[in-house]
């Protein structure tokens, strides 16, 4: 094979490359609208719960302390969800290496021209690309997705637990387990 043929090869190599981290890229941002989705369902029905809970619990003389359990994990779940569609600031604070294609990193160039001449030395090798946009990839998933997928597991835990202690403690005071 020719010096040109092999060329060849590696640029559609490195092509097919590309193509699978931008396919990737786009898997982890759908899976992470997903999450987000989810999160927002999650935010409604909790809130939606707290509200009628919270007005009925000044209005009935029995059944308190399962409404109070249900309104305590409903808010929490509800916490929970919030943090899964706006991570909190502990999330990103970590100390990992960062792209060359990530918005804050983009920010500490002192001007457009500096950050320009930086990724014009960065395509002009095809490894540098690849790395770069792998460490993005990288990224996105442990310090993005995953953390969001974390809190809204937490949230369905939450309410899960709280359907259960409530229809526990429901069950009690129905049974007049708790006698004022």
């Amino acid at each position: 094979m020719s010096e040109k043929e092999l060329n060849g090869q590696n640029e559609k190599v490195s092509d097919m490359d590309m193509n699978f981290l931008n396919n990737l890229s786009e898997k982890i941002i759908d899976v992470t609208h997903t999450v987000d989705t989810h999160a927002n369902i999650m935010i409604g029905i909790n809130t939606a719960i707290f509200a009628f809970v919270v007005s009925k619990l000044f209005e009935v003389d029995t059944l308190k302390l399962t409404l109070g359990v249900v309104a305590i994990f409903s808010a929490f779940s509800a916490l929970f969800a919030v943090s899964a569609t706006r991570l909190p600031h502990f999330f990103s604070k970590t100390k990992h290496k960062k792209s060359i294609l990530h918005a804050p990193r983009i920010a500490q160039f002192d001007s457009a021209e500096s950050y320009a001449d930086e990724l014009q030395k960065m395509t002009q090798s095809k490894d540098e690309v690849f790395n770069q946009h792998a460490l993005e990839v990288y990224n996105m998933s442990k310090y993005y997705y995953l953390p969001k997928r974390r809190m809204l597991a937490w949230s369905r835990y939450f309410f899960i637990f709280g359907v259960m202690a409530s229809a526990m403690f429901l069950l009690l005071e129905k049974l007049h387990w708790f006698v004022k």
